[in-house]
């Protein structure tokens, strides 16, 4: 199953793979990966470390995987803090957490995400929703630079359009949401419990972590850290 396609990346859009639930998700998660970077322009080198890494990362959602909720595979790019593309791989369960540091890389018990960590720009676990099916879980994502050629440079969402697609993308992963918006042309988009302003060139918000602002491109990045914010509150508001 698949959700967007990899000419929807530069204008906002992502990529959603549902991957199998046996042992071959890990060799289709790196067929999609590196079809997808090829129709995005990057070059080899970089497309063989996005197959490495992301061979990891499902290898490790396997072991998570249920009959019900299948992990996935998510691509999208984001500008802020600098250009990059993110892969992310989602599993339905969160007692089971990888421990995200520079281990040796001949220790067994941490050598597949130390590969993660050695290939990527940045690399992280947060909470999430699926995409794909009715579910929550958590992400394990990795970031590698986009080409020096992006071709998003030409792409520019309207701050109302940008309002409606960032409404439509929380609502369909249960989020509740409403939008106002004011004769300047600001909207703000309500989340939960999470306010997020709409102006001509970014979303900017502020949560427990402080201020953030992205650029209006940046339209899943955008959605994922809101919804990350939400599950992270319902999770600690539940314990």
């Amino acid at each position: 199953m698949l959700t967007g396609g990899p000419a929807d990346i530069p204008a906002g859009g992502a990529c959603a793979f549902q991957l199998p639930g046996d042992r071959s998700a890990a060799s289709h998660a790196r067929s999609l990966v590196a079809a997808t970077m090829r129709q995005l322009n990057f070059a080899p080198d970089p497309i063989e470390d996005a197959r490495l890494a992301v061979s990891e990362l499902a290898t490790n959602a396997l072991a998570h995987a249920s009959s019900t909720t299948r992990p996935e595979l998510w691509i999208w790019a984001r500008t802020r803090p600098t250009p990059q593309l993110v892969v992310s791989v989602f599993d339905a369960h969160r007692d089971a957490w990888p421990s995200l540091s520079h281990n040796d890389l001949l220790d067994e018990h941490g050598r597949g995400l130390s590969i993660v960590l050695a290939l990527a720009v940045h690399a992280g676990a947060s909470f999430t929703r699926s995409r794909l099916a009715v579910s929550t879980g958590k992400r394990v994502w990795f970031t590698l630079p986009l080409p020096a050629a992006w071709s998003a440079a030409g792409h520019v969402i309207a701050p109302g359009l940008a309002a409606n697609r960032l409404c439509e993308a929380l609502a369909a992963r249960g989020i509740p949401t409403s939008c106002r918006s004011d004769d300047k042309g600001i909207s703000v988009v309500t989340a939960g419990a999470l306010d997020v302003w709409v102006e001509p060139k970014a979303f900017s918000w502020r949560d427990g972590q402080g201020y953030s602002r992205q650029p209006l491109i940046d339209l899943q990045e955008t959605a994922e850290r809101i919804v990350g914010h939400h599950e992270t509150h319902a999770s600690k508001t539940s314990t």
